[in-house]
């Protein structure tokens, strides 16, 4: 039963509201309740550590919850003030043996998962194969020249029927115009027409 209050009230809700500051862009909630966050955290990994060591005495469970109930129901402004506090005393000291720490906690992930990928059994979870394909991206090269060669022919093809396309108005053009240049000829010229009806007459 303790267990579903802790989550209810230390989770849930606060989770609730931050996503509503989200959704209403209110940057000064945001700002509390992420600093909210930060102190649900430090006091989640201080609940394991006392939890381990006050955990048999008597009073410990009451207290414990009197404080997550004061702690909840003046959320977000009371973990504010913890977190100004923590800021401005605590990180001083700490700050540099937490970035320490972070530092080697990502070293040690990367050489575990470096072992682990390295492993038989790594071998069987992550093939080597598509580990490559996930790194660097394959190319089927046949595919790739038969995709490049269709796509020079359909341009082939459309470069010829726009070629057709303009070809067909320039011959009725041209065609049209030599008609009209030999009548002009012969207009200008009347005695073109006298002599080609000579020349057929003598034909005859």
């Amino acid at each position: 039963m303790l267990r579903l209050v802790y989550i209810y009230y230390g989770t849930l809700l606060p989770g609730w509201s931050t996503l509503r500051a989200f959704g209403q862009a209110q940057r000064h909630f945001i700002v509390l309740w992420l600093k909210y966050w930060v102190i649900y955290a430090l006091l989640q990994a201080l609940g394991v550590l006392t939890d381990f060591l006050l955990g048999g005495l008597s009073g410990y469970t009451g207290l414990k919850l009197i404080l997550s109930i004061g702690l909840w129901f003046s959320a977000p402004y009371s973990t504010n003030h913890l977190f100004n506090f923590l800021d401005e005393y605590a990180m001083g000291i700490f700050g540099p043996v937490v970035e320490g720490g972070i530092r080697w906690h990502g070293e040690v992930n990367r050489n575990i998962c470096r072992n682990f990928l390295q492993s038989p059994l790594g071998a069987v979870v992550v093939p080597k194969d598509v580990d490559e394909q996930a790194r660097e991206p394959q190319i089927n090269n046949h595919l790739l020249k038969k995709e490049l060669s269709n796509l020079m022919a359909q341009i082939g093809r459309d470069k010829a029927d726009h070629r057709h396309q303009h070809e067909r108005p320039m011959r009725r053009y041209s065609a049209r115009y030599s008609e009209a240049a030999e009548l002009d000829v012969l207009n200008q010229n009347p005695n073109v027409i006298e002599y080609l009806s000579q020349r057929s007459g003598d034909h005859q």
